[in-house]
């Protein structure tokens, strides 16, 4: 005989971000009265936090947790979205729109699209578009919330901001974060039950029922209870995204950008306060390196840090509930965001929890239902977009081959088929698209019915113009009431400004540390060709490991200062560890480089990662450090390396071998051209310099080593001996991470 099953009272969390919080709020905010509720996540575990757009159906949750728009579009610096515009899908300079609104007046028998097929046949009809008010209202770049439901919008906003916003409403209604690393999951001997989650402080939180939301690692569903993956990859080839911030350019449109390339797809959505970009794509069909420039070449805006890889499956777990565990968000599958369904999958796993919840222990019927319900629903949603990769005119690439050719789901090619044939829509229980957006997709990709229903035929033509006619006036004077998009937004939801030159993601973490360095560490002296003395000190920090992972626990506050000339995100060291590196440097080494009295220091933790072939005029040259000093001062410089892999460069220093007016000229237009004017005057391709060219002539080099400090003159011409052949290895971990420090002094004498 089976147990009585154990009755719920204590709920887990394990994992935050936005799918965790969401899980919080919901069911804080329904069955909150009844459960302990605890959530489990680490500061120092970053979150995805690529999911900026949604679709409509969000207003459902937003309902439920009976949230004050303005507060949330304010709290998350969102724009509203009407749609999403296809660029380049169905070929080469073909686009198309999907919008969220309804399209027209159907007849019980038919949807709109068969009348407007007949119209068009009989030269009646306009652009589908012409008689959805949602699209008209996009490409005039208008919005406004209306009566009655009266148009139909979703948001773009700031996921991080969002998670925070749902965190801070869930804490109000009695949900319990804990802070801490998952260190073991614990399970019942007999049943299999998770029972608790270890933390890697030794905390153990016990719990009854356990809710997986720690991302594609899926620490509980699939690594603990062993659920396997089920890969979709046959049909969506992309397994690689690349997600970068930039600064806003211009208004922000009411709707997301979909831009189809030869090896994948761009998206572009604009925030308040910021631009959300990135790519998705094949890695077999164009590298890591190359997807990194194709994307920095296509945004607008100032990049606000560098492009993070995302690696992924497309699929789902065989089950997404098993035993006392629900996975929910990425733990439980993953499609790519080319139709914004990733938050909405989030909310259907939620609510279709709060409705099955096993109040009074857990059932195998409930599983059943559960894990029915979900492969149902995810199952249409990626036949969905299977279709907009199978369906298309592009023959330019391999992908786009591929995909042509592939053989698709059968339930798929049934409703493909049926809407060639006949232009009918076959609906499915549990769809999360409408017929409007199928017929918008499938004949926006290209598909022309061969029939249509024979009720339009009942129709003359004056009649049917007639009928067409009042519907595309009708959305006309609707579209001229509405105010542009920005306007709206200011009126009503203009929210705070937000620094954005730190990511928005990033929680400050406190940089409490120390500097211990070596008090027998001896100082060497390199003798450059010129006569400059450059020293080096070997073994320099008694915790150089610390230094490390100090920066890693710190990594999502590295950013890149707009506009500074290093090609790669740094973060201020703390002031005690500076002041440690400022009285050793006051100690040895001042005398040495004959710097006369202090003026100050600054130090900071660097990393280089942007790429070669990106790199701007500045930075494709050597550079002094002094060039800022006023007169009588100077500018003594250190690096100090805390990288392994040596092949990742050390210093480079030059000379010039022009006049002192022609290296002024150099280094002016250096500042002051783009980089192709730069490249095209002086001939220098884009990439480190780390070798003697017609400008400059090395003088001296000065290998990396692990935990070696370079102490020099910033006065001499100096570059990162930076030769980029393995891309990857600067992203890898904390890559070439360095601790670079300025001292100012007053010159000798003066």
């Amino acid at each position: 005989m089976n147990p009585a099953p154990k009755p719920v009272r204590r709920i887990v969390i394990a994992g935050g971000g936005t799918a965790g919080w969401m899980v919080a709020a919901g069911l804080s905010k329904c069955l909150g009265r009844q459960y302990d509720i605890r959530l489990v996540e680490s500061e120092e575990i970053g979150t995805v936090g690529v999911g900026e757009a949604t679709i409509p159906t969000l207003h459902i949750l937003h309902e439920i947790l009976d949230l004050d728009e303005r507060e949330f579009v304010q709290a998350t610096q969102a724009t509203f979205k009407l749609g999403i515009s296809f660029e380049n899908w169905r070929n080469v300079g073909e686009d198309y729109f999907h919008s969220f609104g309804k399209t027209g007046k159907g007849h019980w028998t038919a949807g709109f699209h068969h009348f407007w097929l007949d119209a068009r046949k009989r030269g009646l009809a306009s652009d589908y578009g012409d008689y959805c008010l949602e699209l008209r209202a996009a490409m005039d770049n208008r919005f406004a919330t209306l009566p009655d439901n009266g148009i139909n919008y979703a948001y773009h906003f700031d996921a991080t901001l969002y998670g925070q916003y749902l965190r801070r409403f869930s804490e109000r209604l009695g949900v319990q974060r804990i802070e801490g690393k998952i260190a073991k999951i614990r399970t019942d001997d007999i049943s299999g039950d998770i029972t608790g989650l270890q933390l890697d402080g030794g905390a153990l939180v016990e719990g009854d029922f356990f809710i997986d939301c720690t991302g594609m690692r899926s620490l509980l569903l699939g690594e603990t209870l062993g659920v396997p993956y089920e890969s979709w990859s046959h049909w969506l080839p992309c397994d690689s995204a690349l997600a970068v911030q930039t600064t806003l350019v211009g208004e922000p449109v009411p709707y997301t950008r979909s831009i189809a390339h030869p090896w994948g797809w761009q998206w572009r959505i604009p925030l308040q306060h910021r631009v959300g970009n990135g790519v998705v794509f094949s890695s077999r069909h164009i590298s890591e390196a190359e997807a990194k420039a194709r994307l920095l070449a296509n945004v607008q805006g100032e990049v606000l840090r560098q492009p993070r890889l995302i690696k992924f499956t497309p699929g789902q777990r065989q089950q997404v509930w098993k035993k006392n565990c629900v996975a929910i968000g990425l733990s439980s599958g993953f499609l790519e965001p080319l139709e914004s369904t990733s938050i909405h999958l989030i909310q259907k796993g939620l609510t279709r929890l709060i409705e099955l919840f096993p109040t009074d222990g857990v059932c195998q019927s409930d599983i059943d239902e559960y894990n029915n319900q979900s492969r149902e629903a995810i199952e249409h949603i990626r036949d969905f977009i299977i279709l907009h990769y199978h369906v298309t005119n592009r023959t330019d690439s391999a992908l786009w081959r591929q995909c042509r050719e592939m053989e698709v789901p059968a339930s798929l090619k049934h409703r493909i088929q049926l809407f060639r044939d006949t232009a009918r829509f076959a609906p499915a229980a549990g769809d999360l698209f409408a017929e409007n957006s199928w017929v918008q997709v499938m004949m926006g990709q290209g598909i022309e019915p061969r029939s249509h229903h024979p009720i339009t035929r009942n129709m003359d033509n004056r009649s049917l113009a007639d009928f067409l006619g009042e519907i595309r006036k009708d959305a006309v004077r609707t579209l001229m009431k509405l105010p542009k998009h920005q306007q709206f937004i200011d009126q009503h939801f203009r929210a705070p400004p937000l620094d954005v030159s730190q990511p928005a993601m990033a929680k400050p973490v406190a940089l409490h540390g120390t500097l211990r360095l070596n008090p027998s560490a001896r100082i060497d002296t390199v003798e450059l060709a010129d006569g400059s003395q450059v020293f080096v000190v070997d073994d320099f920090a008694d915790n150089a490991d610390e230094l490390v992972d100090l920066a890693s626990r710190a990594a999502d506050q590295f950013a890149a200062p707009p506009g500074h000339p290093y090609p790669g995100p740094q973060l201020d060291m703390p002031e005690v560890m500076a002041t440690t590196l400022h009285a050793y440097f006051h100690q040895h080494l001042r005398h040495r480089l004959r710097a006369g009295e202090p003026l100050g220091m600054s130090a900071r933790f660097s990393r280089v990662t942007r790429d070669a072939a990106l790199l701007d005029a500045r930075q494709r040259i050597c550079h002094r450090d002094d060039s800022n000093t006023g007169p009588g001062e100077m500018i003594s410089a250190a690096v100090h390396y805390l990288f392994q892999d040596e092949s990742l460069g050390g210093t480079v220093f030059f000379r010039s071998l022009m006049s002192e007016t022609g290296t002024r000229q150099f280094m002016l237009d250096a500042n002051t051209l783009d980089a192709s004017a730069f490249g095209d005057r002086y001939g220098i391709p884009p990439g480190y310099m780390t070798e003697s060219n017609r400008y400059f002539e090395v003088i001296g080099r000065v290998p990396a080593r692990w935990n070696r400090a370079v102490f020099y003159n910033g006065g001499i011409f100096h570059s990162g001996d930076i030769r980029w052949a393995s891309p990857a290895a600067y992203e890898t971990g904390m890559g070439r991470l360095t601790i670079n420090a300025f001292f100012g002094h007053r010159r000798p004498g003066d």
